[in-house]
């Protein structure tokens, strides 16, 4: 029986536009109606995602940032962060320099203006820092800000990017989307994965993870795929993320979380 449903923003429950679709939204309030808990795992900060967790006024625990923070927004507290070691960073950052990566810090997690960069980017990403050039500073030097960062991005060839982390030790990695040729990583502190945050969440709720239905589009759902009794990949998907679901719903475009919510549980059109 499913007890909890997890679901993804960005190419989930948002659409292309970045706005929660009227048929999505409306299966979303039945679950919720029919006593089945809803949340979201992320991997937006909590203000970029903060508007779309009240149009659907969730009161349990959110996932943000992959994990580096989960939030209680019944309890309005922090229940659990992990932040990056500032000595990694900054051995980050100096390889990233030296094999022409572009690193973006990510400050706190409560900072309106959380992303830091030393130079102008363009590139395949060019839109991602073009949506969020209101949380962005620029600044001479990025050693003077990777202290105690929550996360580095980095955006560049892939076998670069991997060859910079992988043998650093404390950290976590997660795998973004591939355009063009250039990657998108992001660097967390330890224990930073939604498959991890999972593992609090059910603790924490009571909930097992079998009792779980998760609903994602990208590389960083993969553990939690992994980990689910139930799950879903979205049509828009790439092919290997399809691969490990349970069932493939429609895309973010096409209502794919409330087809998704009328499959498995039991509400609205379809009920069973």
């Amino acid at each position: 029986m499913i007890k909890m449903v997890v679901l993804d923003l960005d190419g989930t429950l948002l659409n292309s536009e970045k706005h929660i679709s009227e048929c999505d939204r409306e299966a979303v309030d039945e679950a919720v109606r029919s006593g089945v808990v809803v949340t979201i795992f992320t991997g937006r900060n909590y203000h970029s995602a903060l508007p779309y967790v009240e149009e659907l006024e969730v009161n349990v625990p959110v996932v943000f940032q992959n994990g580096a923070l989960i939030y209680d927004f019944s309890r309005k507290e922090v229940l659990r962060s992990s932040r990056l070691d500032g000595s990694t960073a900054v051995e980050i950052l100096k390889r990233s320099r030296e094999l022409g990566i572009f690193v973006i810090v990510y400050t706190d997690f409560f900072d309106l203006k959380d992303m830091f960069v030393e130079r102008p980017y363009t590139g395949a990403f060019s839109e991602y820092l073009s949506s969020n050039s209101w949380r962005i500073v620029m600044v001479g030097d990025l050693v003077n800000v990777v202290e105690d960062p929550v996360e580095l991005a980095l955006i560049g060839d892939e076998e670069r990017i991997r060859r910079i982390v992988s043998d650093l030790e404390g950290i976590s990695v997660v795998k973004g989307s591939t355009i063009d040729g250039e990657s998108f990583f992001e660097v967390f502190g330890p224990g930073c994965s939604k498959g991890t945050a999972l593992e609090f969440i059910s603790n924490h709720m009571g909930i097992s993870e079998e009792e779980v239905l998760f609903v994602g589009d990208g590389y960083n759902d993969v553990e939690i795929m992994e980990k689910v009794g139930t799950a879903v990949a979205m049509e828009n998907a790439p092919d290997d993320v399809k691969d490990l679901a349970d069932w493939v719903t429609s895309s973010n475009d096409d209502c794919g979380v409330a087809k998704a919510l009328r499959r498995f549980l039991s509400i609205g059109a379809g009920r069973r």
